[in-house]
């Protein structure tokens, strides 16, 4: 048997906790701007590494725990950053003002989207560091 391989899993889970970071770095750029939605994807990012060690340590049923939590945490993070950008969108939809105003938030929406479908993805399959 091969021990060196890893899951499927634990490889969605690294990639949701890097685009927890990426996202984070793209938040930084919407021009209406919430500190909790910052707070919140730096520790999504930070449980997505803990889930990540937890599976070389402890085995899978704790991993698949806290990287559940990881996807709650990057759900709240694009909840919370929603509110200081909806009147922006308003703006936009009416036609007052160009799309370029909230070109940010939607580029931070979509990767914060995927980040977090991967990281359900990654909580069904399993993390562990064993295929």
């Amino acid at each position: 048997m091969n021990n060196k391989k890893i899951s499927f899993g634990f490889v969605l889970a690294a990639i949701s906790t890097v685009l927890a970071l990426v996202c984070a770095f793209l938040y930084q750029s919407v021009g209406q701007q919430d500190g909790l939605t910052v707070t919140l994807l730096i520790l999504a990012a930070v449980v997505g590494a803990c889930a990540l060690v937890l599976a070389f340590v402890m085995g899978k049923e704790i991993a698949n725990f806290v990287a559940a939590v990881h996807a709650v945490l990057l759900m709240a993070a694009i909840g919370v950053s929603i509110a200081p950008v909806v009147n922006d969108m308003g703006l936009v939809f009416a036609g007052l003002y160009q799309n370029d105003i909230i070109s940010a938030y939607i580029t931070f929406a979509i990767v914060a989207c995927v980040a977090w479908l991967v990281s359900v993805v990654a909580s069904f399959v399993g993390v562990s560091k064993k295929a």
